[in-house]
């Protein structure tokens, strides 16, 4: 009997053992994946524009200044009633690469969903899970505060077809195919979103044109500087680790600080990419022309 009963516990420590390593690799691969999910939220600059209070990430409230009046972000937590709670998976792609709701109704381009056009389903379903795995924000959204038209959201239906017209299309290039720094700098982290020039009606002409923008009105300061490999106007003088260290820690090699909102960009997204991927954002903005 004696030996049965020894048999009986080694099972129950072998079996308890197995399902302790099945447990730790599940939690692991967990923990893996809302690290990744954080990373591409804030890169992606879903904290940075969603998250106005940083005791309520991704409650909203930000507010965008622009020549149309200010824009303010909505919360975007896991809130059933003012967030996107109540999104499945598939609606919150759909908004992320068509800059349209869940009810089919518009998103002005102050978010940059044209950018986010060519993102991975399968990376945009870590920011919803790891926007899943924090705390509902109960914070209702306030209204943008914009000029007139522009308060008309209807009005952004005919935006949509003129930008489908106008934008230079050939912002997709070798879409299955992307190189890791291409993917980051054209899509995750849409650095055209404001380092490529614009028409007046704010469509961008040239998706691959990265040579910066003038400001928008004298009353904005809003001009941004060219990043394009250009050595005179644009930073085609930097070295590789010049631009990872500017993007870790926004000094640029002439021992200068970066100005605030590009502050506010490596402070909430770029700073926390590794080491391999700034680096290879360096190679594709120093190789493109």
């Amino acid at each position: 009997m004696a030996p049965v009963i020894k048999n009986l516990e080694k099972r129950k420590i072998k079996n308890l053992l197995v399902l302790f390593i099945i447990f730790s690799l599940f939690a692991i691969n967990e923990a893996s994946c809302n690290e990744n999910g954080k990373i591409l939220a804030y890169v992606a600059g879903c904290y940075g524009c969603h998250t106005s209070n940083p005791e309520e990430p991704f409650g909203g409230g930000y507010e965008i200044k622009t020549k149309y009046g200010i824009f303010i972000s909505p919360n975007i937590s896991k809130d059933e009633k003012n967030g996107i709670g109540n999104w499945s998976k598939e609606q919150f792609i759909k908004a992320i690469k068509t800059g349209l709701n869940p009810d089919d109704k518009p998103y002005y381009p102050a978010f940059p969903y044209n950018w986010y056009a060519d993102m991975k389903d399968s990376d945009i379903i870590k920011i919803y899970n790891y926007i899943y795995s924090l705390p509902a924000i109960k914070k209702k959204d306030a209204n943008h505060n914009l000029k007139f038209p522009y308060n008309i959201r209807n009005s952004l239906w005919f935006w949509r077809f003129a930008n489908k017209i106008l934008s230079n299309q050939n912002k997709i290039q070798n879409k299955t195919d992307y190189k890791r720094g291409q993917y980051l700098v054209n899509s995750v982290a849409h650095c055209g979103a404001c380092h490529s020039p614009l028409t007046f009606f704010s469509i961008i002409k040239d998706y691959n044109n990265l040579s910066g923008r003038q400001e928008t009105s004298k009353y904005l300061n809003d001009s941004v500087p060219n990043i394009s490999n250009d050595i005179t106007d644009g930073i085609g003088s930097w070295t590789i680790s010049d631009i990872v260290f500017f993007l870790q820690t926004g000094i640029k090699p002439n021992g200068d600080f970066v100005e605030e909102d590009m502050s506010s960009i490596i402070e909430h997204g770029t700073k926390f990419l590794t080491e391999n991927d700034l680096e290879e954002i360096a190679k594709y903005l120093l190789e493109i022309k």
